[in-house]
């Protein structure tokens, strides 16, 4: 059912938008850029923080007169509202208060001036309170609002006008008057439309009472969506806790989707002919057979963005497919576990039910997310998703990539996926249809046998056509180059089919040939078919012949430069940003003094086999790149070992130059210069991994040998973090226990160095982030004991330098265009997870608040998912039941009661209004001594629980005494009646009661406490 927009008055909306447009007007865009976003709750909060900022400087002002303005401004926005709907009016009625205010308390006269002011608007808004939701479909009562709303933004203009005015100061006292008479104005004219409003008011009937029939379609519609906004929010905060349960995260899946499908989208139309292969077509058919399909080919034949295409079409046509892509510089990606939770998590996105199931027998169940628990959860959900009785539904798999994962879980993804669509097939509801994308392989081929095969080698018509497609739209962005060159359509076209001839099906090869196309220098068309004919015909030769033009005119130390950018793109934790992989070659060298980041031509020179994705990570353009430099016949050889050595040295002395520049000798000038030359980019990810770098290290070099100068470097840090952090020190000396990790009995040669890897490790352990985050709240903050460790002091003010450069609007010698870029480069820098090995310790937040909800996902504590539930996450499931029990059950089981006599029973009834008005004190006051319990054990766990017993037994020794002066009983009970017998339960509670009433200075102390 439909229902009509409230009808709204013309001349009301005119009033409002001319009275908008001339404030617009008058405030300038800087000074107005968050006023659409801003809430009345956020001018509460400014005015807060302003009183507390006075109160500091000792000129505290009375801020309770602005209470009644917010409270009619909250009453006024609601019956407005109606008039402001679809605009950004309705904001300017508070936003620019926060200005004004902030800007006036500079000046304690005007200040007053401004605050008694606000206060007197207050005045004409109280009445909307009670006349608001009666006539706010009234056009002749929009008219009056709307002069409300043009007098209050008037008050706004002149009191912005007069606060930002040059040398408002001085002249205040000569000022204040003429803007006093321009206010009075504005007060009185509120207070005569006040005075219609009345009028009206009368004349239309308050009490005016609506029909039955309407208010329950109006409760219905209401109730209805509250539901559904209850249910969307508990399924939110569940599905956010089986993530945490999970410890996964989506962050690399959407990071390499985002990469491989903007490459088709790049090139519309390449890969539209898969969908018209008949054995795709059966497959994506809602069809029980033809369950699993193996999309086979070549290296570079474009397999991925196939995939990727296909999973973009079913998304269109409304299909659910569920995918995974597996790629070598994700290692998170290559993993089976990793696999199961990515397609576990994606299917609890289609239904909110299944994500209730997961969240009571797994997450509060205590069940631990292994890989045998991650299959059968599958399964078991798996025939639970369809919600059509009788009738089949269908779940799309897609597994890209396979063959970069390690034999064994090759294996066991192609025999889970088998398990899957046999399994579904055969019950009814729902079926599973998988594609699995890979190379040719025997481990695939002997769990796939009775599978169809698309193999892209036996398509070539197809892929020449594609592959032609593709280079066509390649060359006409070198139109200019052809043109000159005299080459005509015919030619172009020669160049295509000769391009498509000599790649074979392979688009990675098509694309180094229109990479060398452009790069190089043609004097005619001629040249360039010659030249594509004369090209390698295999890859590695290819790759050869591209690294020899590159290296050619080098020296050695370039060279050496060159495969320093090959070992951090190949061997790198995660693939690294631009600003990232120019800061880690800026410390490759070793010195920790370097004043100059690596120039970004190093990277334009390796261009052709690099690519660089939309947020500037850099991976290589294939697999196959990796795979060819580590050949031994590659020109340029690289190995894990080596980098991993140079990569552990760079990360070292990136700390060892941030604890110089930002611990020991800081100076703010150079602390902003190098970092927001980006030099110092490479520091969160060094904070990271350096400990691993150390660790694998140590175990692959088994003697420690230091030809290198890793272990060098590693005791110089750990010499000077041993010297400037010696509490940190002292305390770690004092707590030593087993180990964090086994490797680190390798690091014994060098003591000092092993006790910092091991602090490094405890502080970003999973038991110190706890720690740390129930520390942080004002409760618990007097327990806290942690002395920062060395590493973890150093990043934090790197970030705080992060942080302020971000928040920057210009600075002096700093360009616009450099500092836009700066925050491009280093906005998810300045808030990372604290705890180790999550994605999001080195690619971080936007916000504080973003980084404490996500850090508060990783604790072994549980949250109450119930909607709008405040309460700190609980200890454990017993505590978090017991919790739901008492304040979400809404029809909780009734106590039983002994039988009593009839005599009895007729007796106590004619205390029934006096025990109804006892009892309800009583469970108030029981309601506040459960929910302290439930606060101290969500806080503390247990010792909690027995700090609020004690207090408790105090609490009752308060009311035995009472009760001594005034029993209470004899009021509650007749005659006759033995409470203790028959009513234990409310005998007892009574003690509560009399703690209510006698015992309320206690109870202050308490609360406070």
């Amino acid at each position: 059912m439909s229902f009509k927009a409230p009808t709204t008055s013309a001349l009301a909306r005119r009033t409002i938008r001319a009275a908008f447009e001339d404030i617009e007007r008058t405030v300038t865009p800087a000074d107005s850029r968050e006023f659409p976003l801003t809430t009345l709750q956020h001018v509460r909060k400014a005015a807060l923080d302003i009183e507390n900022q006075l109160a500091a400087k000792q000129s505290l002002r009375n801020m309770r007169r602005l209470v009644p303005l917010f409270t009619g401004l909250e009453h006024y926005a609601k019956v407005v509202d109606v008039l402001c709907n679809g605009t950004p009016y309705l904001a300017w009625i508070w936003a620019p208060m926060t200005l004004i205010l902030r800007v006036s308390s500079e000046y304690v006269e005007a200040f007053d001036q401004i605050i008694n002011g606000y206060s007197k608007i207050a005045e004409s808004l109280a009445r909307f309170e009670v006349l608001g939701d009666t006539f706010r479909s009234n056009l002749d009562f929009q008219n009056t609002i709307a002069v409300f709303y043009a007098d209050i933004l008037q008050f706004h203009k002149n009191a912005y006008k007069f606060v930002t005015r040059s040398g408002w100061k001085l002249m205040f006292l000569t000022s204040w008057g003429r803007f006093q008479r321009r206010f009075s104005n504005i007060l009185e004219d509120m207070k005569r439309h006040g005075e219609l409003i009345d009028k009206e008011a009368n004349a239309y009937n308050i009490a005016e009472a609506h029909q039955m029939r309407q208010d329950i379609r109006a409760w219905r519609q209401e109730s209805l969506e509250q539901v559904e906004r209850l249910e969307l929010e508990q399924a939110a905060k569940q599905y956010k806790s089986i993530m945490s349960w999970l410890k996964a995260d989506e962050t690399d899946q959407l990071a390499i989707f985002d990469s491989i499908s903007a490459e088709g989208t790049k090139f519309p139309g390449t890969c539209s002919w898969i969908l018209r292969n008949p054995k795709i077509k059966s497959w994506l058919e809602k069809k029980s057979d033809h369950s699993t399909l193996w999309l086979q080919g070549i290296p570079g034949s474009g397999k991925s963005v196939i995939c990727s295409q296909i999973i973009s079409f079913m998304k269109a046509a409304r299909m659910f497919v569920i995918h995974h892509f597996c790629l070598h510089s994700y290692a998170s990606s290559t993993m089976y576990e990793q696999i199961l939770r990515s397609l576990l998590l994606q299917l609890l996105r289609k239904d909110g039910e299944i994500v209730a199931h997961v969240y009571e027998d797994c997450v509060l169940g205590k069940k631990p997310p292994a890989v045998s628990g991650l299959e059968r959860l599958l399964k078991t959900l798996l025939p639970n998703v369809s919600h059509e009785p009788r009738r089949a539904e269908y779940i799309w798999f897609i597994i890209d990539g396979l063959d970069e994962c390690e034999v064994q879980k090759q294996a066991s993804v192609v025999n889970f996926m088998n398990q899957l669509t046999s399994k579904t097939s055969s019950i009814g509801g729902i079926i599973c249809k998988t594609l699995i994308s890979s190379r040719s392989s025997l481990i695939v081929a002997k769990r796939l046998r009775r599978t169809q095969i698309v193999s892209l080698t036996e398509e070539n018509y197809y892929l020449d056509t594609a592959i032609k497609q593709y280079a066509s739209q390649r060359l006409h962005s070198m139109n200019d180059r052809l043109y000159q060159l005299d080459i005509q359509r015919k030619d172009t076209e020669e160049i295509e089919l000769e391009i498509a001839k000599k790649a074979d099906g392979m688009f990675l090869y098509a694309r180094l040939v229109l990479d060398y196309l452009a790069t190089n220098i043609f004097l005619n068309g001629e040249e360039i078919k010659m030249s594509i004919k004369k090209l390698p015909d295999q890859l590695s030769d290819f790759y050869r012949k591209i690294l020899t033009q590159v290296l050619v005119q080098l020296d050695s130390r370039s060279i050496a430069r060159i495969r320093c950018v090959f070992g951090w793109i190949a061997f790198a934790k995660r693939p690294l940003k631009r600003i990232e992989l120019l800061s880690a070659l800026t410390f490759s060298s070793g010195d920790p003094n370097v004043s100059h980041l690596a120039p970004q031509y190093i990277l334009d020179i390796c261009g052709v086999l690099l690519e660089e994705s939309r947020d500037t990570r850099l991976s290589f353009i294939h697999v196959s790149v990796k795979d060819f430099l580590q050949l031994p016949s590659s020109n340029m050889k690289i190995t894990e070992n080596q980098a991993l050595v140079e990569h552990g040295k760079a990360a070292i002395t990136c700390l060892l130059s941030g604890l110089d520049v930002f611990v020991i000798s800081p100076t703010e000038s150079n602390k902003y210069t190098r970092v927001l030359k980006g030099l110092h980019g490479f520091h969160v990810y060094a904070t990271e991994y350096w400990t691993e770098y150390l660790l694998s290290c140590a175990c692959t070099a088994g003697n420690l040998d230091d030809e290198s100068g890793l272990w060098v470097s590693a005791g110089v840090l750990a010499a000077k973090l041993d010297k400037t952090f010696k509490s940190a020190s002292e305390e770690s000396k004092s707590n030593e226990k087993t180990p964090l990790d086994d490797r680190l009995e390798l690091l014994s040669p060098y003591p000092v160095l092993k006790r910092q890897v091991q602090m490094a490790c405890k502080a970003r352990s999973l038991d110190r982030l706890e720690s740390e985050l129930y520390c942080e709240d004002e409760t618990s903050a007097k327990y806290s004991t942690h002395v920062l460790d060395g590493i973890s002091a150093i990043l934090l003010s790197y970030q705080e330098v992060v942080r302020f450069l971000l928040h920057q609007d210009n600075l002096p010698g700093v360009t616009a265009a450099e500092l836009a870029n700066f925050k491009k480069q280093f906005q998810t820098s300045a808030y990372t997870c604290r705890l180790s090995s999550c994605p999001h310790a080195t690619v971080g937040f936007e916000s504080a608040e973003l980084l404490q909800e996500h850090e508060a996902s990783h604790t072994r504590r549980i949250s109450c998912t119930f909607p709008e539930c405040k309460y700190p996450p609980f200890v454990s499931v017993y505590a978090l039941k017991s919790h739901v029990k008492k304040w979400h059950c809404q029809n909780p089981a009734p106590k039983s009661i002994r039988k009593m006599g009839h005599l009895q029973l007729k007796t106590l009834e004619r205390h029934t209004e006096k025990n109804a008005l006892a009892e309800e004190g009583i469970s108030e006051a029981q309601r506040t001594m459960e929910m302290d319990l439930d606060l101290n054990q969500a806080f503390y766990g247990k010792d909690g629980q027995d700090m609020t017993m004690n207090d408790q037994k105090t609490a009752s020794n308060y009311s035995q005494k009472a009760l001594q002066q005034h029993p209470l009983q004899d009021y509650l009970f007749p005659p006759g009646v033995d409470s203790t017998e028959n009513y234990p339960d409310l005998a007892q509670s009574s003690l509560f009661a009399a703690n209510l009433n006698y015992g309320q200075s206690y109870a202050n102390e308490y609360d406070g406490r």
